[in-house]
């Protein structure tokens, strides 16, 4: 159960990751350039946490594996969304 609570906390973390880099970055690196700068940056706050749970999170594939699934998933209904409220303003 850990684990889930855990994940839980981590989700903001990520959301806030993903939108970091596509204000950085934005023009300049593209698809998975992004994603492993966001995973970068998700790799800097679990390093974090890994001190205070003294666990070993960042050499744990699957860690990294859902990490990258999450943020995929942020990505595509930020995507959703934008083409959603793009259509509306245009029907406007």
């Amino acid at each position: 159960m850990g684990w889930i609570v855990l994940g839980i906390k981590l989700l903001p973390l990520i959301v806030e990751s993903v939108q970091a880099i596509e204000r950085v970055v934005t023009g300049r690196k593209r698809g998975k350039e992004k994603e492993d700068a966001a995973v970068a940056m998700v790799h800097a706050i679990l390093n974090t946490v890994e001190v205070g749970l003294d666990k070993d999170l960042l050499n744990d594939q699957d860690v990294n594996k859902a990490t990258r699934g999450v943020m995929q998933a942020i990505v595509l209904l930020e995507n959703v969304i934008a083409r959603k409220q793009a259509v509306q303003e245009g029907e406007g």
